[in-house]
């Protein structure tokens, strides 16, 4: 009789993808300190420019502002890709050696 392979399920554990969220964080410092001093609006304004390239006040599309936020997002995202994934597996590295939160 043929005995069949049984399969492993793994827990789902939390982690945290750090490259997505350092990139995020790079375009979120200045809308985060305004909105700490209170300034909602200027706040508000800050995070659409970085993010969607749009300015409220003077009511104008501004591509060179967006690289404030998007670019970074982007380039976290590709880190957390290529090297956290496929090609290098920092990822599977840092799992297979019990680090707990973190990943790329």
């Amino acid at each position: 009789m043929v005995r069949r392979k049984k399969y492993r399920r793994r827990k789902k554990k939390f982690t945290l993808p750090l490259a997505p969220i350092v990139g995020l964080g790079v375009g979120t410092v200045e809308p985060i300190a305004k909105l700490i001093a209170g300034d909602t609006g200027g706040a508000m304004n800050d995070l659409a420019r970085n993010y969607i390239g749009w300015d409220f006040n003077q009511k104008n599309f501004n591509f060179v502002r967006m690289q404030n936020g998007v670019l970074p997002l982007v380039i976290g995202g590709l880190v957390h890709k290529f090297v956290g994934g496929a090609p290098l597996n920092i990822n599977r590295m840092l799992s297979q050696a019990n680090v707990p939160i973190i990943r790329l």
